[in-house]
């Protein structure tokens, strides 16, 4: 069908000059028709950035079909038959041809609507009505990165879609399959972005994602550890999360281990390391099986000096003091005399008090005699 025998074509005005892309009436705000075909018919797409706005397009031509049809039934009660089939030859201007039109029209209408959501049709949308996934694989991106990944797509354009589906629970907003750092860029580019929107089930879109970023070999161990931990805890069956991560079930088991041993929070201290791998995170989990070492590396990640350090270093850092026995610190307390009364000898798991009888030997049984009356004072003051 050429473009001026074409449905749409027969409902536009013909602009004197050929621009990129033609708006139709104000009965169809949101549908555009490009100047090109494909297969004999025109490229139509949707302006408005939703598969509701599509919905709604169907909605109206199918109520316009609906009412024109009415109008024919009303006006074209023939007194004879001749004036009838006089009326049905002139399709072109009858009721009946302006019926035919806006049923193609809808019929047009439903080919794109289907078209977006089987993931045919890449649209542009706006940053700020995409939602993350609701189970996050990545666990950092850096300013720089994000940055670097704006720089590239300024230049040389978005190439690769992102995948969304149309939010589950939010009308008229999206959630990411994959692409976030692509939504960062343009959303810092201040452009839309390039998606294929795509029906999906929670199934189907961690499906989506986990293969996306494995594909790409974008997540590191420790990162797909956190992942599937998180979607076994959401009730996730282990053979829907080794088809999302293309994993066996060994490796699934490891992955499960050292992401479920380990505390998320220490693992979110630690990042997402990309140099460290399946090995070295074992030994941390291994160490990690003495409560103390966890509540000891707890402290080592909130030192300043290991903050600042990459992820990397962070890990090996850690892994490295949690090895060495920490040696037990010496304190002393003087009286007001000052007189080294009590040496103190503290450890992880002991505080060991040695107190000198020879300048005061009868403190001693003193400060034991008051063990009782502290130890309540202390309850009371914790329980405060």
């Amino acid at each position: 069908m050429s473009k001026k025998n074409s449905v749409l074509s027969r409902l536009m005005p013909t602009p004197q000059s050929e621009p990129e892309a033609q708006q139709l009436p104000s009965q169809f705000p949101n549908l555009v028709v490009e100047d090109r075909q494909e297969g004999g018919k025109p490229m139509v797409r949707i302006a408005e950035s939703s598969q509701e706005a599509a919905e709604q397009l169907a909605g109206s031509v199918a109520s316009l079909a609906a009412s024109l049809s009415r109008d024919h039934q009303a006006d074209n009660q023939p007194a004879n038959s001749k004036r009838k089939e006089w009326g049905i030859n002139r399709a072109g201007g009858s009721a009946l041809g302006k019926l035919s039109e806006a049923l193609a029209v809808e019929n047009e209408l439903k080919a794109v609507k289907d078209q977006m959501e089987n993931g045919q049709t890449i649209i542009e949308l706006d940053p700020q009505v995409l939602d993350g996934s609701f189970i996050q694989d990545r666990m950092e991106s850096s300013d720089k990165a994000i940055a670097e990944l704006a720089e590239q797509i300024k230049a040389k354009g978005q190439l690769v879609p992102i995948l969304v589906r149309p939010h589950p629970n939010v009308p008229d907003r999206y959630q990411i399959a994959y692409g976030h750092r692509r939504v960062k860029a343009a959303e810092r580019l201040g452009i839309k972005v390039r998606a294929t929107v795509r029906k999906m089930s929670d199934e189907e879109l961690i499906i989506a994602q986990g293969q996306e970023n494995n594909a790409r070999l974008d997540l590191t161990f420790i990162e797909k550890a956190r992942f599937v931990v998180a979607l076994e805890n959401r009730g996730f069956k282990r053979k829907v999360i080794r088809e999302a991560l293309s994993v066996n079930e060994g490796d699934l088991s490891s992955l499960i281990a050292v992401g479920s041993r380990i505390p998320i929070d220490v693992i979110d201290a630690i990042g997402p390391a990309p140099g460290i791998g399946r090995p070295r995170w074992r030994t941390l989990m291994d160490l990690f099986q003495d409560p103390t070492c966890i509540k000891r590396g707890r402290q080592i990640l909130a030192e300043n000096e290991v903050q600042a350090l990459n992820s990397d270093t962070r890990f090996r850092t850690l892994v490295d003091r949690l090895q060495k026995k920490e040696r037990p610190k010496v304190q002393f307390w003087e009286d007001p005399h000052r007189r080294r009364l009590i040496n103190i000898v503290a450890s992880e798991t002991k505080c060991t008090l040695q107190i000198d009888q020879r300048p005061e030997p009868e403190f001693a049984n003193f400060l034991i005699s008051k063990l009782t009356e502290i130890y309540r004072e202390f309850e009371a003051q914790k329980n405060n």
